[in-house]
């Protein structure tokens, strides 16, 4: 991964040194978002340098434009460098960088099309979908550099990401973002390396607007399958000899998970509708061709011999005192396409065959080592025509009305040796019905059918709705919405060829959940109810064959499968997020409790707290300044496991597993702001204490011991 920080590195200074010469670009101001805080935080006052930035996000399906905020907001900031999530949500392998899953089923709401290639989901906190990417709108060119380190150059972390936008003109602006990620592992053969680069543009005209980026991802995981014996870690003493966390023997080692991960996006559109024009006072002006002024223009265009209609508003808006003319859009006409071209290689160099399996329990192929590899090439094209809302006052409502087509190509080993294509067609057709604006009510209902031609029964509605109530300078906010969706599981879980894992299941049922939300929120107090059915959950299941070696410790033999539950899941969630604040000392809660009527399929803990307790002042009235500790914990549940053969999260063998949770995770911060530079020093799991509690968030994987962490986010407007 070496080659690819001196990219990193290059590319910046090219940023840098292109950045101190471009002229300053004026702000689109007909974007309609709002200032970010970067626009907010000028601390340029004595430079001719202006500083200004709209930021937003678009839809992936229909390109239409979201109020987005960049990551420049100070609190939390050290909490960013956690793989467990701000608030920590999510279970993972202990280092930076490793897959992830979250313990919140509220969290999961994608459908199973959005993403056939299953393999990459575990690193959604790394990876960038086309509706996270920030678009900006400049009046200079900005860079953002954050940085992330702890430990050293055996078994630190670092996380180095940059962020460059500019404007060409006043309409359009490119960019690009670098992602660097490399932890070491404080365990051994537990490394990461993960490289992402993104170039995107945008184009905001009156009538064409353009969305488009590239990504290419390469992500490494050295997988070690956990270390052997957990109480290495819960019972020290009960060895002969202190093995530090590097000493560990391990179950696996000399593996590998390797994927790239590489996507073009583009979204455009053309908008018809007419020009309308606004008097000094804001005011729209009715015009009416009735009127004594427009009579007389109109007999003045034709004895002239003059084209009427391209005349005639136009000259009656001369006539008028106005301020200015601005453009209407009445009708869109879309085009999305989407292309995704993937590949994973799993590589285990650990020698293991049939008469000596070490870890793994299934082997389909013969050979005494690993190379597994499929790819995988999807292409999606989206045509729709949009009416917008507010078109008079009978029609509030817009509406889209689109087809899609999709195309993909999935590539697996067969037992030749040689990769073969595996293709699919699907179409889906699907209507819209949205209420954006307003600050009282709004709304987005969405329905759609996917069929391959052959097969049909695939569907998704979903939607939500807002309400606001104003009450005694605040306002109750109200969100309520749900799914429901009739899907076939992803090609993945109907077939996979590798060496040690192997199936063939073309007959699955499809899935069918339904989901139904509420959130109601005031102030600082908000309260978040789920309930979700699903029928024929589809899930990977951890396999295993215990056995005794010589030594006289009971070791396993891992295999993975698929499995389908044809009976109902219930789940139910509530969420209370409950933020105090007594002068400078701050203390913010999220309390999660979860059920489900199956632990042995859809297993999840009860209980998931987290905690932040912090001071907040101004040191010299510049410095703004967070003192504080936080808290995650869960009760103990039978967590999913990981399997390093499908780089994915497994329900844990019933006669095998074990339990994890139980156990609070502390972490201590101090956080700093000035002007536009973030930086902390963090203490992560000062709790930890050797040979105490639990320390787990996946079984066999310990989390990292108390760790001394340092970032720096700093922006540049040149």
């Amino acid at each position: 991964m070496k080659k690819y920080l001196t990219y990193f590195l290059i590319i910046l200074f090219i940023c840098g040194t292109y950045s101190l010469n471009i002229s300053a670009q004026h702000i689109l101001t007909d974007v309609g978002h709002e200032k970010s805080h970067w626009a907010e935080q000028d601390s340029v006052e004595k430079e001719d340098v202006p500083i200004g930035v709209y930021v937003w996000n678009v839809d992936p399906n229909f390109g239409s434009i979201r109020l987005a905020t960049p990551d420049t907001i100070p609190h939390l900031f050290p909490q960013t460098c956690l793989t467990d999530g701000l608030t920590g949500h999510y279970n993972f392998l202990g280092n930076l960088g490793s897959p992830r899953i979250s313990r919140i089923f509220s969290d999961y709401s994608y459908k199973m099309w959005d993403n056939e290639f299953i393999f990459s989901q575990p690193y959604d906190y790394f990876l960038f979908e086309p509706n996270e990417i920030h678009y900006a709108n400049t009046k200079s060119p900005i860079t953002n550099i954050t940085y992330h380190s702890c430990g050293n150059k055996q078994n630190g972390e670092d996380k180095i990401k940059a962020y460059f936008a500019v404007n060409i003109n006043k309409n359009t602006g490119i960019g690009f973002l670098l992602d660097y990620l490399y932890g070491r592992g404080y365990y051994d053969d537990q490394s990461t390396a993960h490289f992402n680069g993104s170039l995107f543009g945008s184009h905001i005209g009156e009538r064409y607007q353009m969305h488009v980026t590239y990504s290419a991802n390469h992500l490494k995981n050295t997988e070690n399958g956990g270390i052997e014996n957990d109480a290495y870690v819960t019972r020290p003493e009960s060895f002969p000899t202190k093995y530090g966390t590097a000493d560990m023997p391990i179950k696996l080692g000399k593996s590998w998970n390797k994927m790239d991960v590489n996507s073009i996006f583009l979204t455009q559109r053309y908008n018809v509708g007419m020009q309308r024009y606004i008097d000094d006072e804001g005011n729209i002006i009715k015009i009416k061709t009735s009127s004594k002024i427009s009579s007389k223009l109109l007999n003045d265009s034709t004895q002239l011999g003059l084209d009427i209609d391209s005349l005639n508003n136009q000259t009656i808006a001369d006539s008028i005192n106005y301020n200015k003319k601005e453009f209407l859009p009445i009708a869109s006409f879309i085009h999305t396409l989407n292309v995704d071209w993937n590949k994973r290689n799993f590589i285990s160099n650990k020698r293991s065959n049939l008469s000596n399996p070490l870890y793994f329990k299934d082997f389909y192929l013969p050979g005494d080592s690993v190379n597994d590899n499929t790819r995988h090439l999807q292409v999606e094209n989206l045509l729709g025509v949009e009416l917008k809302e507010n078109l008079n006052s009978w029609v509030k409502s817009g509406l889209r009305i689109f087809a899609k087509h999709e195309f993909n190509r999935f590539k697996l080993t067969d037992y030749d040796r040689k990769l073969h294509n595996y293709d699919q067609n699907h179409f889906i057709v699907g209507g819209n019905l949205f209420k954006e604006t307003g600050n009282l009510f709004q709304y987005n209902l969405l329905g759609e059918i996917r069929t391959s031609g052959k097969e049909w029964g695939e569907f998704n509605i979903e939607g939500q709705a807002h309400i606001n109530i104003p009450i005694k300078k605040d306002s109750l906010h109200i969100c309520a919405g749900g799914f429901i969706r009739n899907e076939e599981p992803s090609f993945y879980y109907k077939h996979y060829h590798a060496r040690n894992a192997w199936w063939d299941y073309p007959t699955l049922d499809n899935q069918f959940s339904t989901r139904i939300f509420a959130k109601l929120a005031y102030k600082k107090t908000s309260l978040t109810f789920n309930l979700e059915n699903i029928k024929n959950y589809t899930y990977f299941a951890e396999e295993q064959n215990v056995f005794t070696d010589i030594n006289g410790t009971q070791q396993s033999l891992y295999g993975v499968s698929v499995k389908q539950n044809q009976k109902n899941i219930q789940l139910i969630s509530a969420t209370l997020n409950q933020n105090f604040k007594w002068g400078i000392l701050n203390w913010e809660n999220e309390l999660t409790y979860q059920l489900s009527s199956n632990n042995n399929v859809y297993p999840v803990p009860t209980l998931n707290v987290y905690t932040n307790l912090y001071l907040l002042f101004n040191i010299a009235k510049v410095l703004r300044t967070e003192l504080g500790a936080d808290l995650r914990y869960f009760t103990k549940y039978y967590s999913p496991s990981y399997s390093p053969i499908i780089g994915q999260y497994c329900v844990q063998d019933t006669e095998q597993r074990v339990k994890i949770g139980n156990y609070p995770i502390i972490n201590v911060y101090a956080n700093f702001h000035l002007k536009h530079t973030r930086f902390y020093v963090m203490a992560s799991h000062v709790n930890y204490s050797s040979g105490s509690g639990n320390p787990f968030l996946v079984p066999h994987y310990p989390i990292n011991r108390l760790v001394f962490r340092f970032g720096l986010s700093w922006n540049f407007f040149n």
